[in-house]
């Protein structure tokens, strides 16, 4: 079974993800911060990370680049709310497999987290 790291600050987008890929069938665990993602990120060994850009203490953008830095090539979908943002990085970034924008559809979240998971575990 796959493990997913959900990483965001905002307690109901952490459940409401959780609850969608479980039943999806995957293992996920959940941070709430930039720090409690690198640690569980570390002993956890997911095999997929969503990654929420703006949270409190490290911003997703410096996690991204830390995961990057350590030469981990996990696969990472960014998830925020700045719409204004997704050009950026779908164009700057070839570090991250998925850019979503808040509100999410649950079903194009499956569908990303499944296409991630068959590009680089198939």
């Amino acid at each position: 079974m796959k493990k997913i790291l959900i990483a965001d600050d905002d307690p109901n987008i952490r459940l409401i993800f959780q609850t969608t890929l479980q039943r999806s069938g995957y293992n996920v665990i959940t941070a709430s911060s930039g720090i409690q993602a690198l640690e569980l990120l570390l002993h956890e060994e997911p095999d997929l990370i969503i990654l929420d850009i703006k949270m409190p203490d490290v911003h997703g953008i410096e996690v991204l680049g830390l995961i990057r830095e350590s030469e981990n090539n996990i696969p990472v979908i960014m998830c925020s709310a700045f719409e204004g943002m997704k050009e950026d990085f779908v164009i700057k970034s070839s570090n991250i497999f998925e850019y979503l924008v808040k509100p999410v559809d649950l079903k194009i979240l499956n569908a990303v987290v499944k296409r991630a998971l068959a590009a680089v575990y198939a």
